[in-house]
C-alpha cells in the first residue's frame, strides 16, 4: 500500500514506542516523516534509519512542556514543508498514584504534555494542515475510557484528549481536517520496560505475560497500535472524524472475567 505517497506526516513523541512504529509505518507506505521530539538521540536515529532505507525524515526538537517551544517548532516544520497532510499528537508521560497520594504540583507536568500540548500543537501547525486538508490523530489511553484506581492524573488527561478531540473534529471540519483519538491499551514499549533493570529482558516477560486485563489475554505490540493510527490518518478513514478507536484486546465495554 502506498497510502501516504506525496504526504507529509509529524509525528510528535516519534522516538520511541508509539510514535516510532507510526513512523516506519507510514513510510513504510510512502509518506514522508517529521518527527517532533526532546529525545535528540533517539529521534535523530529514526530519522537516519529512514533515510538509510530510501525514505524522507526530519527530526525537529521540542519539549512540548514549554509552551515557548511550540512556535519555533511549527516554524522549522513550515520551513520544511509548507503543508502537512498528518498529525499524530502522540507525545505523552505517565504519572501513578493513587487518589490520596495527589499532590497539587503533580498536575501541570503531566496536563502540560499530555492535554495542553495536543491543541497548542494543533494550533501552531495549523496553517499547514488546512493547505489541503488533513487528518489528525490524537493519542489517548484505555485509561481515559475506563476508570481505574492506579492513575487518575493521567486518565484525566486522557479522558480530556478524546473530549478535545470531538471538539476539534467540529471546529477543523469546514477546514477540510479529521480530527480522531485513538484509546490504547496496555502494550509493550519502553513506557513499561525502558526503566527496568535489564530492559531487554524485562521486554521478553511483557511480550510473553497473560493478562486478564483484555479478552484477548494479551499485550498489545506497537506496530498494531500503529496500524491503527494509519489507517485514522489514512484516506481509507475520509469519512470517520471525531471517533474514539480503543485499540486495547477488548478491555473498554467488555467483561474480561
Amino acid at each position: 500500500m502506498n497510502r501516504f505517497e506525496n504526504k507529509i506526516a509529524v509525528i510528535t513523541g516519534g522516538a520511541s514506542g508509539f510514535g516510532r512504529a507510526t513512523a516506519y509505518r507510514i513510510f513504510s507506505e510512502g509518506g514522508e516523516i517529521i518527527i517532533v521530539d526532546q529525545d535528540k538521540l533517539n529521534g535523530e536515529r529514526v530519522v537516519n534509519d529512514i533515510a538509510a532505507k530510501g525514505g524522507k525524515a526530519s527530526f525537529v526538537y521540542a519539549d512540548l512542556s514549554d509552551y515557548g517551544l511550540i512556535k519555533p517548532m511549527a516554524e522549522k516544520i513550515s520551513r520544511i514543508t509548507g503543508t502537512v497532510h498528518v498529525l499524530v499528537n502522540n507525545a505523552g508521560i505517565g504519572q501513578y498514584s493513587s487518589l490520596e497520594e495527589i499532590l497539587p504540583e503533580h498536575w501541570e507536568p503531566i496536563m502540560s504534555i499530555n492535554l495542553k500540548a495536543v491543541l497548542e500543537v494543533t494550533i501552531a501547525i495549523l496553517p499547514m494542515l488546512k493547505k489541503e486538508g488533513a487528518s489528525v490523530v490524537n493519542v489517548s489511553s484505555d485509561g481515559g475510557v475506563v476508570g481505574r484506581p492506579g492513575g487518575p492524573i493521567y486518565d484525566a488527561t486522557k479522558a480530556g484528549v478524546i473530549s478535545l478531540s470531538k471538539s476539534m473534529a467540529t471546529g477543523y471540519a469546514k477546514h477540510g481536517i479529521r480530527v480522531n483519538a485513538i484509546a490504547p491499551g496496555w502494550a509493550v514499549t519502553e513506557f513499561h520496560f525502558g526503566r527496568a533493570e535489564n530492559p531487554e529482558k524485562r521486554k521478553k516477560e511483557l511480550e510473553e505475560m497473560k493478562t486478564d486485563s483484555c479478552v484477548m489475554r494479551r499485550l498489545g505490540r506497537p506496530e498494531e497500535i500503529a496500524a491503527a493510527i494509519a489507517f485514522l490518518a489514512s484516506d481509507d478513514a475520509s469519512y470517520i472524524t471525531g471517533t474514539v478507536l480503543c485499540v486495547d484486546g477488548g478491555r473498554a465495554g467488555l467483561d474480561t472475567r
